[in-house]
């Protein structure tokens, strides 16, 4: 069975430092092996000069690939079930995000981090009394409930929620809400009615996103709104495309959340591996000569929260391309980017 090990293998020549430090390629490696492979991934990297913590996220599109994966993490199972079944059906795809720190050496990864994506018009009754807490495992808390519909009618448009997250394989009752739409101006103002105290903090940061395209805001919501924050954004096309990649990074470097060695090793990741390319590494078992590896670099994030410097993270996607509808037209043209790299 082909796995995403198998990726990783042909990936290996640039699962090195300074994105990727031996012990984190093998905690990947280990767990990678116990997940599909017909799945995207992406990795979670930190651009901190010394930092090299990396995470693992795979997407799940189809019922097939949820029923599968829903007996490995028994803590989601009844999500996943619920959502392969299609009673969940307006959660359009499911991310399973897995922390290597967390990761053990057993035969069963750790408890994952699920983000459910949503449709432009998603009815907040059925977010909040339906979607949610499925999500969770039991019903809203009144004030949590209370607090995310607030949050959502002081969202102005265009704006949208597009991400949803359960984070208790954090620890964690809180729900992670993923904001599109928001320009980089219109960020502390939304912040400014919902969470003023972290208004100047976010301003700070807010600069570094000046002409980055596909805005997201992200934070985390209990009965009141805790105070990390997350904004990330990209651009349609490939950094060998499209300059503002590598300006989006010099601005990252000046503020010094990005070291020099590792801009370079994320703006040099997009690219495509075959058989042709990579004979001696492809899963030639489990394809045959056939297939293709893309490697996409899919964004960029700053999370900021009280008492550390902002930390910036680049995340890279690997794998198969994306052939269902929602992302065929996203895949296509980071295939035709990747593959003029």
């Amino acid at each position: 069975m082909l796995t995403s090990t198998d990726w990783l293998a042909v990936l290996a020549p640039r699962l090195s430092e300074p994105l990727f430090d031996p012990e984190s390629t093998g905690r990947l490696r280990r767990l990678a092996g116990l997940l599909p492979g017909e799945c995207q991934g992406t990795l979670e990297t930190r651009l901190a000069p010394g930092s090299t913590a990396v995470d693992l996220s795979l997407r799940l599109h189809t019922a097939g690939e949820a029923h599968v994966l829903a007996p490995r993490f028994p803590s989601v199972q009844e999500f996943l079930d619920r959502w392969a079944e299609g009673s969940l059906t307006p959660a359009r795809s499911v991310w399973l995000e897995l922390d290597l720190d967390r990761a053990t050496d057993g035969d069963r990864p750790p408890a994952p981090v699920v983000c459910a994506k949503l449709p432009r018009e998603t009815d907040p009754g059925w977010l909040t009394g339906t979607l949610l807490p499925a999500l969770q495992g039991r019903p809203l808390p009144a004030g949590q409930r209370a607090r995310i519909l607030s949050c959502l009618g002081a969202l102005p448009p265009p704006a949208s929620l597009l991400y949803v997250f359960n984070l208790q394989a954090r620890g964690s009752d809180a729900v992670r809400l993923e904001i599109f739409g928001l320009e980089p101006a219109g960020i502390p103002g939304y912040l400014r009615s919902i969470l003023p105290e972290r208004v100047p903090a976010i301003e700070e940061v807010v600069p570094l996103f000046e002409g980055v395209e596909r805005l997201h805001l992200s934070f985390d919501v209990t009965d009141e709104i805790l105070p990390r924050i997350g904004i990330e954004g990209s651009f349609p096309r490939q950094p060998s495309r499209d300059p503002r990649w590598r300006a989006f990074f010099e601005r990252l470097v000046r503020r010094g959340l990005c070291s020099p060695g590792k801009r370079d090793a994320a703006l040099a990741w997009p690219g495509y591996d075959t058989f042709w390319t990579a004979p001696d590494r492809w899963p030639i078992s489990e394809l045959g000569p056939r297939g293709v590896c893309l490697r996409t670099l899919s964004h960029l994030k700053v999370v900021s929260a009280p008492d550390r410097e902002p930390e910036a993270k680049a995340y890279l996607t690997f794998g198969p391309p994306d052939r269902s509808s929602e992302g065929a037209t996203a895949s296509s043209a980071a295939s035709r980017s990747a593959f003029s790299t």
